[in-house]
């Protein structure tokens, strides 16, 4: 079962909040130099704040699959533990961290989102996690301040590995189904990322990223045959 795997493999590269991540260690007055940066965290941190309801919208339309279920168990807390972690950062550094009525806020405007195709959404959160990965790697190269870099190479590795059990399990969903297969690459054609129910503006740390949008392309051409270029075009095509 996927779950067995995912669960040892999180577990193996998990990182503790309080020992991993030296805290006493911020340097406050280098961190604020970069406020365009740290806004995005703050945005990203709304986003991984999300995952309490996105993940329970999710559960509610795959209630009998238990392999997307069981693993989301382990996403919702590792997406939660991001949150609160950069918003912890946020704290100490006295850079407009979140309140709980902004987090209620975003509730309230979700909490009735239904799924109405598994698979579509599946493969919206794995796009999601793929760019949200990159997106952390880019900031912990970024950030002149050494623990956000820490924190940032952290998270990066879970949203890496939540990219890939979202692959591994859509990869059984799509084997010998072109329909499932399709609507996949329509949700890449049509990609809207996860962070958009939530801010106005998604988070990218480098404008048109070539290294993330290639290995998606071809993360995609193994999941379903065709990269979504090909599959693009081939629509373009097809309209004539």
């Amino acid at each position: 079962m996927i779950y067995d795997e995912y669960l040892t493999t999180a577990e193996l590269q998990r990182w503790i909040l309080e020992s991993d991540v030296s805290w006493n260690s911020i340097d406050r007055e280098l961190a604020l130099t970069q406020p365009a940066l740290l806004e995005q965290i703050r945005d990203s941190a709304l986003i991984e704040s999300y995952f309490p309801v996105y993940t329970t919208n999710l559960v509610q339309a795959c209630w009998d699959q238990i392999d997307v279920t069981s693993v989301f168990s382990v996403q919702l807390y590792e997406s939660y533990k991001h949150f609160y972690a950069l918003n912890r950062y946020l704290e100490v550094v006295g850079y407009r961290p979140i309140t709980d009525s902004e987090l209620i806020e975003i509730r309230g405007r979700n909490v009735r989102n239904h799924v109405d195709d598994a698979v579509r959404e599946l493969a919206r959160y794995m796009i999601s996690e793929h760019f949200a990965a990159y997106f952390f790697l880019r900031l912990s190269q970024q950030a002149k301040e050494p623990v956000l870099r820490q924190l940032a190479a952290f998270i990066a590795k879970d949203e890496f590995r939540h990219t890939q059990f979202a692959y591994d399990l859509l990869a059984p969903r799509l084997r010998g189904n072109e329909d499932a297969c399709r609507r996949v690459l329509e949700a890449g054609a049509n990609f809207k990322h996860v962070g958009a129910d939530v801010v106005s503006r998604v988070p990218v740390s480098s404008k048109n990223d070539f290294q993330a949008i290639l290995t998606l392309d071809k993360k995609m051409h193994r999941l379903t045959g065709i990269s979504i270029s090909e599959f693009s075009q081939k629509d373009i095509h097809a309209a004539y």
